[in-house]
C-alpha cells in the first residue's frame, strides 16, 4: 500500500476532484500519519526477504560484445555497420535491433551491451554482402566472441541448424529426378551432404574469390539496400537477366554469398535463346545446382567458392535460374515450393515487381554476378535488395556469353572522405557524421517504472511515475558519437505528489557542448551555460520536472484508472551535443542512471537499485524510515526486505492498476525475485494467462 494520506487522497478523487485537490495539497513526505504507519519494528530474516541480497531487479543485463569482421582474404574489414537482434521466434522483440556499432580500423567492435536478462542468443546482421547473415551467437557467461568472415567463415560460440540427411541417401553415379506439379521434370546433379550442399558434384579445386569481386558486390548489392532506389538501372525494362551464349562454351557456377533467412534452393534450365518460356509449362527440366544455398552457421554448409560444372551449351541457348524460397526440407527440395524464375514473365508479380534477378557483368574478372530476390516482391518483409543468393558465371571461352544489355558491376564512392562509403554513410556529405543507431531500436521505446514514497514504502503498483525513452545516436566514422538525442514521454502518473523525471549519465558536465529541450516549469531547476543541471560533476538533464506539465488535464491519476478518461501525452526532445567525439565507453549504457524528483523536492531522488544518487541528493535520507541503503557498500534504494521503488524494461511494460501490486499483476514476479532474478526472466514479457492476471493490469 501507499502512504493512508496517499491513499486517503485516491479515495476522494474518485469521489470529487475538489476534494482531492484539497487533500493532495496537504500531502508531505513525511507526515505523522506516515511515520506511525511505518514506524512499526519487524523483524526482517532471509526467509521472508522478497529477493536475496545484492539482486537490483535487473530485467537486463549487459553482455561484453567482441566481434571481428575479416574480410574474404583474411584482413580485417573497418566501417562495417554490425546489428544485434534477438531470435526471429521472440515476438515481444520482433524486428528490433538491440544494438548497432561498426566495426573499427582493426574490424573490431568491443562494447558493453544492454539486452533483455531473458535471452541466451543474440543474431548478427553484419552490413556487408559477402559474410553470413543471422547466425546466431550464443551468450555465454554474459559475454560473445566471435570472428565472422575469412576463410574459416566464423569461429566463436554459435548456434547451427543440423536438418539434413546422409550424403549418402542419393545413389552414386545416379541422378534422381521428380515431376513438379507443373509437369518440370526438377533433376539433382548429383549427391549432396547432410545440410544440402555439392558432395560428389562440385569441381575441385574451388574457386578463390577475390577481394575486388567483394568490394564490387558491396557496392552493387549491398545488404538490406533497396535496389529500386540504389540502381534502379540494373532492373530496369529490357536489362538482360538469363545468361546468352553466343559461342559454344563450357560454363560454370560459383556461389558467392547468400543473405537470406530462408534456406533457400536454386536451380538452372535452359532454352533457344529465340523461344523463351511463355509459362513455366514450357520448362521442360529444371537443375538443382545448390539443394540448400545456406552458408555454414546459415543453416547450411555451402562454402564461399563452391564451384560446379552445368555443362557444355551451343550458341543459340539461353540459361535461367530459379530460386525456390525456403525450398530446403532438410531431406531434399520442395519442388513446390514458391518459386520465382530470372525469365521474369512467369513470375507471379505485376509489372517491374515481377524481376527477381539481377545479371552483372564484372569485364575485370571475365564474370558474371547473379543475384537472387527470394520473397515475393508484393509482400511487405521483401527487401529488395537482391543478394538473398548470390552466384557468379564464367565461361570457356571467356567470350561466350554476351554483354548486350547487362549492367556493369559498381564501384564504391565515399563523397565525403570519411572512409566510409556512402552506400553506408547514412551523411554522404558530412565527414563529421557517418552512422545512425537507437536504444532500444527505432521503433520501440524503453520503459522506467517508479514509486514515488520513497524512503517509505507504496503499495508497489510501480504507476506513480511510468516514462518511455528512446536515444537516438550520431556517430563518426570511428564510431565515436558526436551528438545523441533523447525522447521521453509520459505513460502514466498515479500520484498526487508532482513529479519529474531525470537522467543522469556516466560521462562529465563538463563534455557536453550544448543540452536543449527541457521541459522545467517549476523553477527549482538550476542549469549551467551548457544545459545541463549546474551543480553535478556528471552531466545530468531533466526533461521535464512536473509530470503535468506533459499532459494538460486536471487530473492528479494519469492513465491508472480504467474507467477514467486516458490521456496523451507530450513527447520531449532532448538534443544533447557533444564538445567533441566520445568513445562509446565513455558514453555507458542505456537507460544510464534515470530518476524520479519526487513532488518537487530536489533533494529527494528516486533511482533504479543499486544506483548511485546525484550529487543534488540529500544523503540525510538514506537509511530512513523504510530505505535501506548503505552508500558506502553500494547498496542503495531497497527497503528491508530488499523491495525496490523502480524497475528498468527493455522494451515495454504494460504497468498495474491503480493500487495493485505488481506480483498481483504479473503472477511470477515474486519467483523471479525471489530466485535473484534467475528464474522466470520473462515474468513481465510472457504473455500467457499462468504469467498474468490482466484484470491488474492497465489496458486501455
Amino acid at each position: 500500500m501507499k502512504t493512508k494520506m496517499k491513499k486517503i487522497s485516491k479515495i476522494n478523487y474518485l469521489i470529487s476532484l475538489v476534494v482531492v485537490v484539497s487533500v493532495a495539497s496537504s500531502c508531505k513526505k513525511a507526515t505523522t500519519l506516515d511515520q506511525a504507519d511505518n514506524n512499526t519494528t519487524t523483524t526482517v530474516t532471509t526467509a521472508n526477504k522478497i529477493a536475496p541480497d545484492g539482486f537490483n531487479f535487473n530485467t537486463t543485463k549487459q553482455v561484453s560484445v567482441n566481434i571481428k569482421l575479416l574480410s574474404i582474404d583474411n584482413q580485417p574489414l573497418k566501417n562495417v555497420m554490425v546489428s544485434l537482434a534477438p531470435p526471429s521466434n521472440l515476438v515481444n522483440y520482433s524486428g528490433a535491433d538491440l544494438f548497432k556499432a561498426a566495426t573499427d580500423g582493426n574490424g573490431n567492435i568491443s562494447a558493453s551491451v544492454t539486452v533483455p536478462a531473458s535471452l541466451d542468443t543474440l543474431v548478427l546482421k553484419p552490413a556487408y554482402t559477402g559474410i553470413i547473415q543471422n547466425s546466431k551467437a550464443l551468450i555465454i557467461n554474459n559475454s560473445i566472441n566471435v570472428v565472422l568472415g575469412g576463410t574459416a567463415v566464423c569461429s566463436g560460440v554459435l548456434a547451427q541448424s543440423t536438418a539434413g540427411i546422409p550424403a549418402n541417401s542419393i545413389q552414386a553415379g545416379g541422378r534422381l529426378s521428380t515431376y513438379g506439379a507443373d509437369q518440370t521434370i526438377y533433376t539433382y546433379m548429383g549427391k549432396f551432404d547432410s545440410y544440402g550442399a555439392p558432395a560428389d558434384y562440385k569441381v575441385s579445386p574451388s574457386d578463390v574469390i577475390s577481394a575486388s569481386f567483394m568490394t564490387y558486390l558491396n557496392a552493387s548489392l549491398p545488404e538490406g539496400k533497396d535496389v529500386r532506389k540504389l540502381h534502379p538501372s540494373y532492373i530496369a525494362g529490357g536489362t538482360a537477366s538469363d545468361l546468352k551464349v553466343v559461342q559454344k562454351a563450357d560454363v560454370w557456377i560459383t556461389f558467392a554469398y547468400e543473405g537470406a533467412g530462408n534456406l533457400n534452393s536454386v536451380g538452372y534450365y535452359a532454352y533457344p535463346t529465340n523461344t523463351p518460356p511463355k509459362t513455366t509449362a514450357d520448362i521442360k527440366q529444371v537443375y538443382y545446382m545448390f539443394p540448400n544455398s545456406s552458408m555454414p552457421f546459415s543453416g547450411g554448409n555451402l562454402a564461399q567458392g563452391t564451384k560446379i560444372k552445368l555443362g557444355t551449351f551451343d550458341a543459340g541457348t539461353s540459361i535461367g535460374f530459379v530460386i525456390f524460397s525456403a525450398g530446403w526440407t532438410g531431406s531434399g527440395v520442395n519442388s513446390n515450393a514458391a518459386k520465382f524464375y530470372s525469365t521474369s514473365n512467369l513470375n507471379p508479380e505485376p509489372g517491374d515487381l515481377a524481376r527477381h534477378t539481377v545479371l552483372l557483368n564484372d569485364a575485370k574478372e571475365n564474370l558474371f554476378m547473379i543475384g537472387f530476390e527470394d520473397l515475393n516482391r508484393t509482400t511487405a518483409s521483401c527487401d529488395h535488395d537482391f543478394n538473398d543468393v548470390i552466384l557468379y558465371a564464367t565461361s570457356n571461352p571467356v567470350t561466350a556469353i554476351s554483354t548486350d544489355n547487362v549492367a556493369p558491376v559498381d564501384t564504391p564512392v565515399d563523397s565525403d572522405g570519411d572512409g566510409v562509403s556512402d552506400t553506408f554513410d547514412a551523411f554522404p556529405n558530412d565527414p563529421t557524421r557517418a552512422y545512425i543507431s537507437y536504444y532500444p531500436s527505432k521503433d520501440n521505446w524503453g520503459t522506467l517504472a517508479y514509486e514515488d514514497q520513497w524512503p517509505l514504502k507504496g503499495d508497489y503498483d510501480m504507476n506513480d511515475l511510468v516514462v518511455n525513452y528512446r536515444y537516438t545516436l550520431i556517430s563518426n566514422a570511428q564510431n565515436n558519437v558526436v551528438e545523441m538525442t533523447g525522447d521521453y514521454t509520459l505513460l502514466a502518473a498515479g500520484a498526487s505528489y508532482n513529479n519529474g523525471f531525470a537522467v543522469q549519465f556516466p560521462f562529465s558536465a563538463s563534455v557536453v557542448k550544448q543540452v536543449t529541450g527541457q521541459r522545467l516549469t517549476s523553477g527549482y531547476i538550476k542549469q549551467a551555460g551548457n544545459g545541463v543541471e549546474s551543480g553535478q560533476k556528471n552531466a545530468v538533464i531533466v526533461p521535464f520536472d512536473s509530470y503535468r506539465s506533459m499532459v494538460q488535464t486536471p487530473s492528479y491519476f494519469i492513465n491508472t484508472v480504467p474507467s477514467n478518461t486516458k490521456f496523451a501525452s507530450d513527447t520531449v526532445h532532448i538534443y544533447m551535443q557533444f564538445t567533441s567525439p566520445i568513445t562509446t565507453a565513455t558514453l555507458g549504457s542505456a537507460p544510464f542512471n534515470p530518476f524520479l524528483i519526487s513532488n518537487g523536492h530536489r533533494g529527494f531522488e528516486v533511482h533504479l537499485p543499486g544506483n548511485a544518487p546525484t550529487d543534488l541528493a540529500d544523503m540525510t535520507v538514506f537509511g530512513t524510515q523504510d530505505d535501506t541503503s548503505v552508500p558506502a557498500t553500494g547498496r542503495y534504494y531497497l527497503s528491508q526486505d530488499n523491495h525496490p521503488w523502480a524497475m528498468s524494461f527493455y522494451q515495454g511494460f504494460a504497468y498495474p492498476t491503480e493500487t495493485s501490486p505488481v506480483w498481483a499483476a504479473y503472477l511470477h514476479f515474486l519467483d523471479w525475485a525471489k530466485s535473484g532474478g534467475t528464474q522466470f526472466t520473462d515474468w513481465y514479457s510472457n504473455t500467457a494467462s499462468d504469467y498474468r492476471n490482466s484484470n491488474f493490469i492497465y489496458s486501455k
